[in-house]
C-alpha cells in the first residue's frame, strides 16, 4: 500500500478519487454528503498495489490546526487509516468530524471527543 500527497486541486486528485466520490456506495457511506477541495487542501490517498484508491483523507489547512473531515476507508479498515494518519506530518491540532461508527478507530489513534452530535463526532488530536 502506498499513500499519495496531492494538493485540493491538483490536475492527478480528479482522476484518483472521481470515481470514488461519485459513487452511490461511498456517498451513502458519507451520509450522503459531498465531498469538496480547494487549494488549502491536502489530500493523503492510500493506493494499492493495483493502482486502485482504497481510502483518503483530505485535509483542510487553517491557520489554528488542521481539519479532517469527508474522508473514505475502504471497510472500515483500522490498518488503512492509520496508514493514512501516520502520512500527515504536522506541529498544529488536528480536528476531525467522525462518523459515529469510526469512533473507536479515531479514539486509537489519540484523538478525544470534543463533542458529539446525532451522526458525527468533532475529535481533537494534539500532536504536541
Amino acid at each position: 500500500m502506498e499513500v499519495l500527497q496531492l494538493g485540493g486541486l491538483d490536475a492527478e486528485l480528479y482522476p484518483l478519487i472521481g470515481p470514488l466520490v461519485m459513487s452511490p456506495k461511498v456517498l451513502k457511506a458519507n451520509n450522503n454528503y459531498p465531498f469538496k477541495t480547494a487549494e488549502h487542501y491536502q489530500w493523503y490517498i492510500a493506493i494499492n498495489e493495483h493502482k486502485e484508491v482504497m481510502g483518503f483523507l483530505p485535509v483542510e489547512k487553517k491557520n489554528s490546526g488542521l481539519i479532517i473531515n469527508n474522508y473514505y476507508i475502504e471497510e472500515d479498515s483500522e490498518e488503512l487509516l492509520t496508514l493514512l494518519f501516520s502520512s500527515i506530518k504536522t506541529e498544529k491540532p488536528i480536528t476531525a468530524i467522525v462518523l459515529i461508527r469510526h469512533l473507536e478507530l479515531f479514539t486509537k489513534l489519540g484523538f478525544k471527543t470534543e463533542h458529539q452530535w446525532t451522526k458525527y463526532i468533532r475529535m481533537i488530536h494534539n500532536t504536541k
